[in-house]
């Protein structure tokens, strides 16, 4: 028996010892059999299917943890630790539900068994789902078969989600549920919900209870009167209202406010006249009050029956009661009111009462008083001198006025107090000094004020204080006020006259207003809103001097129709014995009876010469070219308004085109004082001074001309119209300076023994010669203008030249030969001179000197066909027909020449153009002195007249150089290649007539 003893204590002791770190790790219920409540021998037989379920549970081994823990429980049905075990391994393997049930089993063996109370209570539960109403329904089925606080609890709030607020208040009908933490809280849950979601019934219901269990904290009463207002649910509010609940002033207020929201009237108005709370709070008092006069169905007498508590609501309570009791005439109530309040309160509505009741007396001390308490209120002044102006007292009432003034324009008494301020003066204007009335005219900020300033007394016509007053042209004024403005603007800008007018018919529209403005519209040259207003007028409104006007101005518009209707309405009332009538008459044959007109024209100036009928007629006389009678009438027109600017211009013009430049320099001078912004004047005199051969006026005006050009091209660009006349004054101020001229003139051929047909101009030294080539350098300098005739330019000059003669050499160094003569272009307008020269011959050969007399002229190379520089385009056509001839005194030598040419000037850039031509020229020479032989052999005399024929093309390089702001190019260059073929000749043969020449030319 001992020996058996001592192997079963071995046999435990290895067993504790291999499962020592398994049993290690186990939870926090014991494994000892002490702790398991088990014999040595149960914990004996137990112990490795335990030590293996814990190793599995441990390996997460399901199935051997589960299987062994429930042998294990086998062994012994009733112990807890070891149900423990198996439950801690269901929720450790994920089988809640499993342990729940065993745990809930276990409870059925050992109630209240704390152990395993807990750990059922520390399986997380999970409720049935409750997503839908259904599923609602169908889980509070389930709880209240088996309930318990936690699913009740679930139930309640799944309910307030779904807004199942009923099913939730169903839940706190279980009583130990409503007393526990969890219904407590589903129950306050349930009142906020209900709110939110305004279920005011309930939430009286809630509240109900709740105060029939508890007294109610404040916080609580309040959410409670407010679910009785919001649901309005009055008869509960009365109930408790006479049970003493919710029937503080406040809460009466309350409800009356939110009656009158409701628009509750009857309600309000009964419950109005059944309370009379007396209120502690000043604001609350007031409010009251206001349900009163706003709805109470007496509200006068309900106020006057209500005794307020605070000194603000009595005043409310007069404020409000007072201007009905004045309106309805009951001053003896409305004083009984104001004398419960003190004497010096309420003065405004004290005033009112008395000037209501007629008291004047009261109504002016009461003034007084309140000015005097409040100097700087401009409505008690307003009172006060209304007062004074009533009582006769007027000089009082402008001394405080003056005091105050300028008032302030930004209170909306101003423009009352300065009117009457302005009325006290014009009731007695010998109280206004000229200090006073310079100060009452300083313009005020506001538009109608300044408009009253300007109605003063003294004003007037005064121009100088209208236009400071009235001047800056507010929208506000009146008709009478803009009207002042025209009249002040008419003589120094009549613009803004017209404008003033326009404004005022705008305000006025009656026939003044319209007469008025096309009268002012004519004198402005606006035709269009003359005419508008003319024919805004009847025929029946119209004057005889108005016809007049409104055929001149329909004549200014071009508008014939309406001028000859106006005509003939004058015609009918018999008022054509006037100058203006015949001038107006005129006017309808022209221009296609000029005769008819000049007839009506003589007729107005035997009735009264005037400017206008005088300058009419003179244009007459312009057209049919009677100059002596077109400027006899421009100097009657003149003699009569000696400063006519325009009448000054046309004779001007007359006088150029007579010829009569000095006197037409003066009358444009004197045009262009009288008017300085006229365009075309200072072009004209640019031109008259240009034939006067005043260099420097010409340039005056040419510069002038020039800079405004260019001006105007930094805003518009040129058209080419612009852009050529620009050049053409430039090139012209470039001419006029112009004394010395410098040139070089050389033709070189380029074929060795070859001969030119003859001389290329008349002039050269050996006339009626063949040669190779040909120059000349000449210097000339201008005499100046107007020397010889009208129109002329004189001229002397001094030339070297030569050619190459019979010799073989290429350039033109033989027969040198030296020219000094005079040249003299006696018209103005074509290109043709006649020169004198005395040649000498450089070579020291006798005999050699003989004066030439020459003629030459140059045609078609005017405009835009000449040679001169063109700044439109890409380039330009020209043409020239040369004519030359020459006499040789002396030798009896005549030479002529005619060449035409034609070119193309292609620009290849500023001031430089490739310039292809042709050319045609036909050269004779006649020797007189072959005559004077004895010989009658007729083709001799044949010989001694040579006749040339030939042709030639070529191509130029030309360039332009050395332009200023105001000069144009006053230097050429010219480089050219040229083939000629002589057609026709005496001297040259066959073989030599085809010939190359490079030419040049020089002009400096």
């Amino acid at each position: 028996m001992k020996r058996k003893n001592s192997a079963r204590l071995c046999a435990m002791l290895t067993l504790s010892l291999l499962s020592a770190s398994a049993l290690a790790e186990s939870n926090d219920t014991g494994t000892s059999a002490e702790e398991l409540g088990l014999s040595d021998y149960r914990y004996f037989m137990i112990y490795p299917h335990l030590e293996r379920a814990f190793r599995a549970q441990k390996e997460n081994d399901e199935t051997t943890a589960i299987a062994e823990f429930r042998h294990v429980l086998q062994q012994a049905p009733d112990n807890v630790p070891l149900t423990q075990h198996l439950a801690e391994a269901y929720r450790h393997f994920g089988h809640n539900k499993q342990a729940r049930q065993l745990l809930k089993d276990q409870l059925k063996r050992h109630p209240g068994d704390k152990r395993l109370q807990q750990q059922l209570e520390a399986i997380p539960y999970q409720a049935e789902p409750m997503a839908t109403v259904e599923q609602l329904r169908l889980a509070q089925k389930l709880c209240n078969a088996e309930p318990t606080s936690r699913c009740r609890s679930d139930i309640g709030q799944s309910a307030l989600t779904l807004k199942q607020l009923t099913i939730a208040k169903a839940q706190l009908d279980d009583g130990a549920f409503a007393a526990s933490p969890q219904g407590q809280q589903l129950e306050n849950n349930l009142l906020q919900r209900a709110i939110y979601l305004k279920v005011w019934q309930m939430v009286d219901e809630i509240f109900t209870r709740k105060q029939q269990q508890h007294p109610l904290s404040e916080a609580e009463k309040k959410q409670w009167f407010s679910a009785l207002l919001n649901g309005q649910l009055d008869d509960h509010i009365h109930t408790l209202q006479a049970q003493g609940i919710f029937n503080s002033p406040q809460d009466q207020l309350q409800w009356a406010s939110a009656l009158a929201t409701r628009n509750e009237q009857t309600k309000l108005e009964n419950y109005l006249a059944e309370h009379q709370p007396r209120f502690d709070d000043e604001a609350q008092e007031k409010n009251w009050l206001y349900l009163i006069a706003r709805y109470g169905n007496d509200p006068l007498h309900q106020l006057v029956q209500f005794a307020p508590q605070f000194a603000a609501n009595r005043r409310y309570v007069a404020n409000a009661v007072l201007p009905s009791m004045i309106k309805s005439g009951d001053y003896a109530a409305a004083q009984r009111v104001l004398d419960t309040l003190p004497e010096d309160e309420m003065l405004t509505e004290r005033y009112m009462l008395s000037v209501a009741s007629h008291n004047t007396a009261q109504s002016l001390a009461l003034a007084r008083r309140m000015y005097q308490r409040d100097r700087q209120n401009m409505q008690l002044l307003d009172q006060l001198t209304w007062q004074l102006t009533e009582a006769g007292q007027s000089r009082e009432a402008s001394e405080l006025l003056l005091q105050r003034y300028p008032l302030d324009a930004s209170t909306p008494q101003a423009g009352r107090l300065t009117a009457r301020l302005f009325q006290l003066f014009q009731a007695h204007p010998e109280q206004l000094t000229p200090a006073l009335l310079n100060r009452l005219t300083q313009p005020l900020p506001t538009p109608a004020l300044r408009q009253l300033q300007s109605q003063l007394p003294g004003v007037g016509d005064d121009c100088r204080v209208v236009r400071r007053l009235l001047g800056d042209m507010s929208d506000s004024y009146d008709a009478y006020s803009w009207r002042r403005l025209a009249s002040c603007y008419r003589g120094d800008l009549p613009g803004v006259a017209l404008f003033a007018l326009q404004q005022a018919e705008k305000r006025q529209p009656d026939a003044y207003q319209r007469r008025a403005v096309a009268y002012q519209a004519y004198a402005v040259e606006n035709y269009a809103s003359a005419m508008q207003g003319w024919r805004s007028l009847a025929l029946s409104d119209m004057s005889d001097a108005d016809l007049i006007a409104a055929a001149n101005t329909a004549q200014a518009a071009g508008d014939a129709s309406a001028r000859d209707r106006w005509l003939d309405e004058a015609q009918k009332r018999g008022k054509t014995n006037s100058e203006a009538w015949w001038w107006l008459h005129a006017q309808r044959y022209l221009p296609a009876q000029p005769k008819l007109a000049l007839a009506d024209l003589t007729r107005a100036i035997e009735i009264q010469p005037t400017v206008r009928a005088l300058t009419s007629r003179a244009d007459l006389y312009r057209l049919a070219r009677n100059k002596q009678n077109n400027i006899s009438d421009l100097r009657q027109a003149l003699a009569l308004e000696p400063g006519n600017g325009a009448t000054q211009a046309a004779l001007g013009y007359a006088l150029w085109r007579n010829g009569d430049y000095l006197e037409s320099r003066a009358m444009l001078e004197q045009a262009l004082k009288s008017t300085p912004d006229d365009p075309q004047l200072p072009r004209q005199l640019m031109y008259v001074n240009e034939r006067l051969d005043d260099r420097n006026q010409t340039q005056l005006y040419a510069r002038q001309l020039i800079d405004e050009t260019n001006d105007a091209a930094q805003v518009t660009p040129l058209t080419p119209a612009q852009n050529q006349e620009l050049y053409n004054i430039r090139r012209l101020h470039e001419n006029i300076a112009r004394r010395w001229t410098f040139s070089i003139d050389s033709t070189v051929g380029l074929r060795s023994g070859t001969m030119s047909s003859a001389s290329p101009q008349s002039g050269g030294p050996t006339p009626g010669k063949s040669y190779r080539s040909y120059g000349q350098m000449e210097a000339e300098y201008r005499l100046g203008r107007n020397m010889l005739v009208k129109g002329d330019t004189l001229a002397v000059y001094s030339r070297v030249f030569g050619d190459t003669g019979s010799s073989k050499v290429m350039m033109p160094v033989k027969n040198p030969t030296s020219g000094t003569g005079i040249r003299w272009k006696p018209f103005y307008n074509f290109t043709l001179f006649f020169a004198v020269e005395q040649q000498f011959s450089l070579a020291n050969h006798a005999n050699t000197s003989d004066t030439m007399l020459r003629a030459s002229a140059s045609f078609l190379n005017n405009g835009k066909f000449s040679d001169e520089w063109h700044p439109n385009g890409s380039g330009w056509l020209a043409q020239n027909l040369y004519l030359d001839a020459a006499q040789y005194v002396r030798r009896d030598i005549q030479s002529a020449t005619a060449d035409y040419r034609i070119s193309w000037h292609q620009k290849v850039a500023q001031g430089q153009t490739l310039e292809p031509y042709a050319h045609l020229q036909i050269n004779s020479d006649y020797n007189g002195k072959n005559r004077d032989d004895r010989r009658s052999n007729d083709d001799y005399i044949s010989d001694s007249i040579q006749v040339n024929q030939l042709g030639g093309i070529g191509v130029r390089w030309n360039i332009w150089t050395g332009e200023t702001r105001y000069n144009a190019w006053p230097h050429k260059i010219s480089l050219g290649l040229e083939y000629q073929r002589t057609f026709s000749t005496i001297n040259q043969a066959p073989g030599e007539r085809n010939n190359a020449f490079f030419t040049l030319g020089v002009h400096w």
